[in-house]
């Protein structure tokens, strides 16, 4: 074999291990960048899990809330009863003078009034409680919005990552398709040679 020809496959070899080599080195970065994002994505689904966890850990106050409800309608309904017996009161009321020759008048059952004033009382009581467990319900129901909002958030960028993680293992499989190319060329071209030596 001529040294030229000897000089012109050794050229070709050394084109093909260096075009080899960029190969490997693509498809190694390839699979680092496909292995980090990979990483990321299984952080971000627990971080999107624990939010869920905790959002559904948050507790329900619809009972308390019904509750509360139940006690301020049982309150209203007593304001209502007693200001229908001091209206009642109030038509039968007595003169403070009778003068002579009047009936005499029915006897009436002392003035409701105080039962009046303590029942808005019990009704401004029921309500405050109502007030309370509203302000903690909406405090509760804040913090599983909150929750829900980071596990999306978190999910989202799940996606994301697996997304970079997809497309980098791509990019990793096409480079290792090359190098597989340019591996069996090399060999091919050695062969020939080793062979044509013979």
């Amino acid at each position: 074999m001529s040294p030229r020809l000897h000089q012109a496959a050794l050229g070709v070899l050394l084109i093909i291990g260096v075009l080899g080599g960029v190969a490997l080195g693509v498809e190694s970065c390839g699979r680092g960048k496909a292995q980090q994002a990979q990483q990321t994505a299984d952080i971000n689904t627990g971080e999107a899990n624990v939010h869920a966890d905790t959002a559904a850990k948050v507790p329900d106050h619809a009972r308390e809330l019904q509750i509360a409800q139940d006690d301020v309608a049982r309150a209203r309904a007593e304001v209502a009863r007693v200001s229908r017996l001091l209206a009642a009161h109030q038509e039968h009321a007595v003169p403070d003078q009778p003068g002579p020759g009047a009936p005499v008048a029915p006897a009436l059952d002392p003035d409701p009034r105080d039962v009046v004033i303590a029942s808005q009382g019990v009704l401004i009581e029921k309500l405050d409680g109502q007030v309370v467990q509203l302000q903690l319900a909406l405090t509760d129901e804040q913090k599983r919005s909150n929750e829900f909002k980071a596990a999306f958030e978190a999910e989202r960028r799940r996606a994301l990552a697996q997304e970079a993680a997809t497309e980098a293992w791509k990019q990793a499989v096409t480079a290792s398709k090359w190098r597989g190319r340019f591996e069996g060329f090399a060999v091919g071209v050695v062969a020939g040679y080793l062979g044509g030596k013979r």
